[in-house]
């Protein structure tokens, strides 16, 4: 499958947050994921530790980082780096929508995809 229409894909949803997964194993691909996520105004997303680094590209918004009991503001466009094993959370601060792209390649990955 080249094309994947993301209108097709189930969205997962919580106060304030949605999100679903653009590239995972149920799509064929087992080297990586890819997840895009809306927060909207005040909503708030926590990070759980993974077992791979991640990769988080702030498409449109502003928000704030909350690692290790410290915050940093950021706003699109950038990139978050966040190591193994990381905890923290993102809130959106701005009056837009937070959206996000996270990719990592999950535990068990095949190296093709």
């Amino acid at each position: 499958m080249h094309v994947i229409d993301h209108s097709t894909l189930p969205r997962l949803h919580d106060a304030g947050r949605q999100r679903f997964a653009a590239a995972h194993r149920g799509l064929g691909f087992t080297s990586f994921e890819l997840w895009i996520e809306t927060l909207e105004v005040d909503a708030a997303a926590d990070i759980l530790p993974l077992e791979s680094a991640r990769v988080v590209l702030v498409l449109s918004g502003h928000g704030k980082l909350f690692i290790d009991g410290a915050a940093q503001r950021f706003h699109a466009p950038c990139s978050l780096m966040l190591p193994i094993g990381i905890e923290g959370r993102v809130v959106n601060i701005g009056a837009e929508p937070l959206r996000l792209v996270t990719g990592f390649t999950p535990a068990n990955a095949s190296p093709t995809v």
